[in-house]
């Protein structure tokens, strides 16, 4: 009889120690993920943003030649496809500053309007910048909407003649909205989606080959484009 006790007494602390052990692995997996969540209080400040950008003009011109306007002359600006760098950081919890640029794009410009038919005018090569203080909604750590505001800066890098001769056009400066959403795959990896709408204008000079030789000419540029963006986003 004694020894029937004792093995049930020796079975039944291996029992609580195996019930123990298990719960305690159970446990560990837990108490790791609440020691790596962004929502513990440590806030990720820095991010950075890499991906797909879409530009699309909503051009119209305004050109004149030997100091006379062109009634009806217009041209289109070819929109462009590229990449898109995004760094920012968070001042607050919810409020973030931020520099967006790209890749720079060429565009071709050809006429319209009652210039249509001329073909190519020529070729602009730029580095869009787009500068923003931004509100996100939600908490860190979530999906996270956001809107800002603030100013597009674009440089431009070259140009080409095309059936304008000696182009030339300069840097561009104007206010810019946006809006997007972040959504977190992990502490520290996302994905991101964004729009922005830009308002902003270019003044051109150029030469134009006429019967009468090379006439100088200037344009007025309306360019305003609509950009849109998706990719990857890493907080540090």
């Amino acid at each position: 009889m004694a020894s029937i006790s004792y093995r049930y007494w020796v079975g039944r602390r291996k029992g609580r120690a195996l019930a123990g052990l298990a719960g305690l692995c159970l446990m560990l997996p837990m108490v790791a993920q609440a020691q790596q969540s962004p929502t513990d209080g440590k806030e990720r400040r820095f991010y950075v943003r890499l991906g797909a950008a879409r530009i699309m003009f909503d051009e119209k011109a305004d050109v004149k030649l030997a100091g006379q306007t062109l009634p009806g002359a217009n041209a289109t600006a070819s929109n462009n496809n590229g990449i898109s760098l995004d760094i920012g950081y968070f001042l607050t919890p919810n409020v973030s500053v931020a520099a967006t640029v790209g890749v720079p794009p060429t565009s071709t410009l050809t006429a319209s309007g009652t210039l249509a038919g001329a073909g190519t005018l020529g070729k602009v090569t730029y580095g869009p910048g787009l500068y923003t203080l931004r509100y996100h909604f939600g908490r860190p750590g979530g999906v996270r909407p956001y809107i800002g505001g603030g100013l597009n800066w674009t440089i431009i890098f070259k140009t080409e003649d095309g059936v304008l001769k000696d182009f030339r056009t300069s840097n561009t400066l104007g206010p810019a909205i946006t809006g997007g959403i972040d959504v977190p795959l992990n502490e520290r990896i996302g994905v991101f989606g964004a729009v922005s709408k830009v308002w902003t204008s270019t003044n051109a000079r150029f030469r134009l080959d006429t019967p009468n030789g090379l006439v100088p000419g200037t344009a007025r540029v309306r360019l305003d484009p609509l950009i849109v963006q998706a990719g990857l986003q890493y907080r540090f």
